[in-house]
C-alpha cells in the first residue's frame, strides 16, 4: 500500500519496444509488428509481457489513485556500453526508447 503523496517509480519496456518486437524472429526490428490498439500483453515459455498503450496506461494510474509526475523515456549516451545485446541493440535504444521509468504520485 502506497500512503498518500508517496512516490511511486518502476521501470519497464516501452510500447514501442513492443511494436517492434518480432516473435518470428525473437528480436527487435526497426519496423511495427504488431498493432498498438488493443496491445494487452502475451507470454512465452520464459516470460509474461505486459503492456498498454500510453493513454491507457494514464487512465489506470488515475483509477488507482495515482498521478504521473513524470515519464523518462531513456536514451544511452554516444559512449555507452550494454550488457543488453541480445535484447536491444545498443543502436536501435539510441534511436528509439527501450525502456522508461514512470514516476508516481499517491493522491
Amino acid at each position: 500500500m502506497l500512503r498518500p503523496g508517496g512516490l511511486f517509480a518502476f521501470n519497464m519496456a516501452t510500447p514501442i519496444l513492443e511494436l517492434c518486437w518480432s516473435d518470428e524472429a525473437d528480436e527487435v526490428q526497426e519496423s511495427l509488428q504488431r498493432t498498438y490498439f488493443g496491445m494487452r500483453g502475451g507470454e512465452d515459455e520464459e516470460t509474461v509481457v505486459f503492456q498498454l498503450p500510453y493513454g491507457e496506461w494514464i487512465r489506470l494510474f488515475r483509477h488507482c489513485g495515482l498521478t504521473a509526475e513524470d515519464l523518462i523515456e531513456i536514451q544511452p549516451p554516444d559512449d555507452a556500453e550494454s550488457t543488453y545485446g541480445d535484447y536491444v541493440p545498443l543502436g536501435w535504444a539510441r534511436r528509439w526508447p527501450a525502456e522508461h521509468i514512470w514516476k508516481l504520485r499517491k493522491t
